[in-house]
């Protein structure tokens, strides 16, 4: 049994919350908010409570639930857009390839990572703000939330100013780095129409980043409805576009990328009017706003491992289609391949905006019960779901990859050609949809501790797992697996390097997670953190 002197050594190694905000917790409590921020009047229930009493398997799957369903509404507009793309029958003024379709579902496909790292910083902001948010309302600091929900828009809004100066000056050279006559039947077709896509997506992204922020923050909260509705409202506003765009107006890429930026829009603007409108747990009202860095950087630490993690994803996808340029179905499988798994993945990621708060606030409230009994029916649940996703992804992978092929035959090809390059597309696409399903189970592992180790506050030991599993595992293994046996090679490196992370990982994050309970404990029987009885 360990002594006094001993457990006082080991807290004192723990890294934590440091002294600045516990003092700064302290001080909020007895500070008097602004009239339209009033302290909670005794008896009032917010919203959040219900994180800390709500039995978990019910508190779970309600707040998943909404997310869940969103994101799969978000997974079938992927799908969509691919459609109507794919299956373009009219041509357009100096297009000169055999296939417009297959060569317009390529210029958006290259562009995926550059918009990936557009999502990536949104994501990075509103996981920061949501973890740190539902954190300080389960500590019933609500003066800290407050102020952290209104630095987080401020970060959304600066965030959006960089894309916009950057959208003009990246976007041609970007895709004359990936467009070569292997993988488009019109070289300058495709770099104009990406270029195009790319400018006005990065110009106009205000709206996917505030949306991205502001849907997380009330997440935080426990409100998961109205992201949901917001999500919803902004597919189904981008599918409808589609058609009406792609298929009446007959304005191809330039319609697909007008229909995404107005339905990212709309869904911010519901957003931003629930916030103005109806009173929430937390306000964005900026009256009296003063910039803190403590905020910023509280929220920066926290996300930067979402940030990275789906940051990777865009490099990682860059590095892949430097490699798979030069195979001819190379870069549509690879995107094929991210639109179908979406529909595996995309409920994960929904379980975990569900979950990520509910862990962040019993964290805070110091209730390690629930905090493990959310952990572990997440496991079970993203479990199960991968499981299923794999075997869909063994079984009947041609039928998942025959959703790409392209149904209609272009100027200067006949349909046996079409046939042909259409039978070669699936045999090709089966074989990696097969390959790269294996790292689904394994990912599971990795996804949920990630995000376990996002809300106890340990953001390196999150930052270090997403940088080794997307980027020093699986780069190294994809270069040799690719010299070693070229395309058939390159999909077995994401199944390797997720069971890699996790094993490497698995007890590093056990660690973790002993010493952030141990001093949350230690802060509670200090009395450094109250709570409202």
């Amino acid at each position: 049994m360990k002594n006094k002197k001993d457990l006082t050594k080991e807290n004192n190694e723990i890294v934590s919350t440091d002294v600045e905000e516990i003092a700064a917790d302290k001080q909020a409590e007895s500070t008097t908010l602004s009239d339209n921020e009033s302290s909670r009047p005794v008896g009032e229930a917010l919203q959040s409570d219900k994180m800390r009493n709500t039995r978990i398997g019910k508190l779970l799957l309600t707040m998943s639930l909404p997310a869940i369903f969103s994101m799969l509404v978000q997974a079938l507009y992927n799908i969509v857009d691919s459609l109507f793309l794919t299956n373009i029958n009219y041509t357009v003024e100096g297009y000169a390839g055999l296939n417009i379709g297959k060569d317009s579902f390529n210029a958006v496909s290259i562009v995926m990572p550059m918009t990936m790292f557009v999502v990536a910083i949104a994501i990075g902001i509103g996981v920061g703000a949501n973890a740190y948010i539902a954190r300080k309302l389960g500590e019933g600091n609500r003066e800290n939330a407050n102020k952290a929900a209104k630095t987080a828009l401020v970060m959304a809004i600066a965030s959006w100013l960089v894309m916009l100066a950057l959208a003009f000056a990246v976007s041609k050279p970007f895709m004359r780095a990936f467009v070569n006559s292997d993988n488009a039947s019109d070289v300058d077709y495709v770099v104009n129409q990406g270029a195009l896509y790319l400018e006005i997506y990065m110009a106009c992204s205000i709206g996917l980043i505030v949306d991205i922020t502001l849907a997380r923050i009330l997440q935080a909260t426990g409100n998961m409805k109205i992201p949901m509705i917001t999500q919803l409202v902004g597919a189904l506003t981008n599918i409808a576009l589609d058609a009406l765009f792609i298929v009446v107006f007959k304005w191809g890429v330039l319609g697909a990328i007008l229909a995404t930026v107005i339905g990212q829009w709309a869904a911010a603007g519901i957003d931003v009017a629930v916030f103005l409108f109806k009173k929430q747990d937390v306000s964005i009202n900026f009256k009296g706003f003063r910039f803190q860095k403590k905020y910023f950087a509280r929220i920066l630490r926290i996300g930067t491992p979402a940030f990275v993690m789906n940051a990777m994803g865009s490099v990682v996808t860059i590095i892949m289609n430097v490699m798979l340029k030069s195979y001819p179905n190379g870069i549509t499988v690879l995107s094929a391949y991210f639109k179908v798994q979406s529909f595996v993945f995309m409920p994960i990621f929904g379980l975990m905006q569900g979950a990520m708060p509910i862990l962040s606030y019993n964290y805070g409230a110091n209730q390690k019960k629930r905090f493990n009994d959310t952990f572990k029916l997440g496991l079970f649940i993203a479990l199960g779901v991968l499981a299923v996703g794999t075997l869909l992804f063994q079984i009947w992978p041609e039928a998942l990859m025959s959703i790409f092929k392209s149904n209609q035959v272009s100027e200067g090809q006949t349909a046996e050609q079409l046939a042909e390059a259409n039978a070669i597309l699936v045999k090709e696409g089966a074989y990696a949809f097969r390959a790269i399903s294996i790292a689904f189970i394994p990912a599971a592992f990795s996804i949920l501790i990630i995000n376990m180790l996002q809300s106890i506050n340990c953001p390196v030991s999150s930052l270090l797992m997403s940088l080794s599993r997307q980027l020093l595992f699986l780069i190294p293994s994809a270069l040799l697996f690719n010299y070693l046996w070229q395309q058939k090679g390159i999909w077995f490196c994401y199944p390797f390097a997720e069971v890699l992370s996790v094993l490497v990982y698995l007890p590093f994050a056990i660690r973790d997670y002993r010493k952030q309970f141990a001093y949350k404990e230690k802060q509670y029987r200090e009395n450094l953190i109250g709570l409202e009885n």
